[in-house]
This record gives structure tokens, C-alpha cells and sequence, in this order.
């Protein structure tokens, strides 16, 4: 059985890489680095993500509330979890993303 220690990073293929760049950020992660067009006229990006998306926002329906104002859907959820309340978006290119405030501050 593999029993990897981390993960160093992932790549994602995007349709639109302005689109999928603005959702993140949204998220509030931050852009490293971009490179590109090259000669095929791709592009690539950076963004630091750390070891997992936990949101600050005062309750579950504040960041709720900060996803529909910024234009983000809801897939499912909110969802008691053992150690706080997710939520489940979509970025652009349709990749599910767990979004999670720790139990100390889920209402």
C-alpha cells in the first residue's frame, strides 16, 4: 500500500485560466507566479494552497453569504463534519472543492 507523507502540488488543465485564476482567488488563495503564453500558447500559474482550505467567517451562513455575493454556486451542503461545518463548490472547469469552517467557529 502507498503511504505518501504529502503532497507537493497539483495540476490542474483549465479551459480558461483567467476565469479559474479569479475563482481561487475568490477563495482567497493566493497567486504566486504565472509564465506563458509559450509556443503552443499555453499558460501556467502558481497559487499557494497550503494543507487544506479552512475559510475565516464568523458562521457557516456569513461565508454562505460570501460565496453567493462573489458568484459562487453551492454544490451541497453546509455539512456537520466531526471537526467543524463544509460547504462543497465548483471551480470553473468543474472541480469539486471542499470549503470548511473548524468547529470553534461553525455556528
Amino acid at each position: 500500500m502507498l503511504r505518501p507523507k504529502g503532497l507537493d502540488h497539483v495540476a490542474l488543465k483549465v479551459t480558461d485560466m483567467d476565469r479559474t485564476l479569479h475563482f481561487y482567488q475568490v477563495l482567497g488563495l493566493e497567486l504566486l507566479r504565472t509564465s506563458g503564453p509559450n509556443a503552443d500558447g499555453g499558460r501556467s500559474a502558481v497559487i499557494k494552497v497550503g494543507g487544506r482550505v479552512n475559510m475565516e467567517a464568523a458562521s457557516i451562513d456569513d461565508l454562505i453569504a460570501d460565496l453567493h455575493q462573489a458568484g459562487v454556486d453551492i454544490l451541497r451542503g453546509p455539512v456537520e463534519r466531526r471537526d467543524g461545518t463544509s460547504v462543497f463548490v465548483s471551480d470553473p472547469d468543474g472541480v469539486h472543492v471542499e470549503l470548511r469552517i473548524e468547529r470553534a467557529k461553525a455556528q
